[in-house]
């Protein structure tokens, strides 16, 4: 099969960008699999075994891809359809109101319901890309985008501190001239800025705990699954996508901050090569390849993903107001 993946982004990214590094390890697992892949982006991305074709401002996705591609896989909704067959991904939480193709995916069970669908694809990483050390340092981290209040930073802060344990916060805002990386840590919060890829898995590598107490419905969080390919244990709250990836042995959900404090206090508590091994339980990079081949095979036999459930075959309504980032509950330590 030949695919065409379309983003209008830098693929990878060189540091934040989620959505980038999901379609990097899915175009890398495809070629692995044996498919042909070409990856419509903005100038400068690069997977290696991936014919690249830039990005025009204003043509379709279709009028961009060479005649022989299958399929398009789109990570936006787009306007108008493609004629050739599609399917698209949706990573985020969809504004009040918004539609939805037919052929839309979700990235976890508690998105697609959320979106009043049932189809979706957990997003895979490589394991290979991460590195796990079995002895393990006295900090833990924070990985989001901490200027949004829905990641609650301020919740992660309280409970490293409630632990004793140095956070390290990646995902913050650069200082000005860098300087965040000449500060040494602040009451216990070393801030990081954003980083490379390298740099946090280096410190993902060693830390003992991924602190996600987020406050609203995660769709997946690549961070989550990032943090256990490292030997990490995860800490957060029962939201969104998190109860459908943390199990007990390898991590702890609860709304109330005293709990994950005390999972903090024991050590020894997950083992990194359990953590691990989760990953391959549903979310690697040739899992995510693998379902969404089982997709792009029923849109090319039927035209369709599959029956969404709803009224409207070819639009998704939703209005439950997800991207207006209510406050979920948090009772801090």
């Amino acid at each position: 099969m030949h695919i065409a993946l379309c983003h209008n982004a830098l693929i990878p990214p060189a540091k934040y960008g989620g959505t980038e590094r999901i379609i990097y390890w899915l175009a890398r697992a495809l070629n692995r699999l044996g498919h042909q892949t070409t990856l419509v982006a903005q100038p400068g991305s690069n997977v290696p075994g991936t014919r690249f074709i830039p990005y025009q401002e204003g043509v379709a996705w279709e009028s961009l891809v060479p005649g022989d591609v299958d399929l398009l896989h789109l990570w936006a909704t787009p306007n108008p359809s493609p004629r050739r067959p599609f399917v698209v991904t949706i990573e985020g939480n969809g504004q009040t109101g918004e539609l939805f193709h037919a052929n839309t995916l979700f990235i976890s069970r508690k998105h697609a319901e959320n979106h009043a669908a049932r189809h979706f694809v957990f997003n895979g990483l490589d394991p290979e890309d991460y590195t796990c050390a079995v002895d393990r340092e006295n900090y833990v981290v924070f990985l989001a985008k901490a200027s949004w209040k829905v990641k609650n930073l301020a919740g992660a802060i309280a409970v490293a501190r409630g632990a004793g344990l140095r956070l390290e916060v990646l995902g913050s805002r650069d200082w000005p001239l860098g300087l965040q990386r000449l500060v040494p840590a602040i009451r216990g919060v070393h801030y990081r800025g954003m980083v490379g890829d390298a740099e946090k898995r280096e410190v993902l590598s060693r830390a003992r705990a991924l602190l996600f107490p987020v406050r609203w419905h995660e769709p997946f969080g690549i961070a989550i699954t990032e943090a256990l390919a490292s030997g990490c244990a995860v800490l957060g709250t029962p939201y969104g996508s998190l109860p459908e990836i943390i199990t007990p042995d390898v991590g702890v959900l609860s709304a109330n901050g005293r709990d994950l404090v005390d999972a903090l206090k024991d050590p020894g508590r997950f083992s990194p090569e359990r953590c691990r091994q989760r990953i391959y339980e549903g979310f690697s990079d040739r899992q995510m390849a693998q379902a969404y081949l089982g997709y792009y095979e029923s849109v090319l036999r039927t035209g369709r993903i599959g029956d969404n459930s709803v009224d409207n075959p070819h639009t998704l309504d939703r209005g439950a107001g997800l991207s207006a980032r209510s406050l979920l509950p948090w009772t801090s330590p």
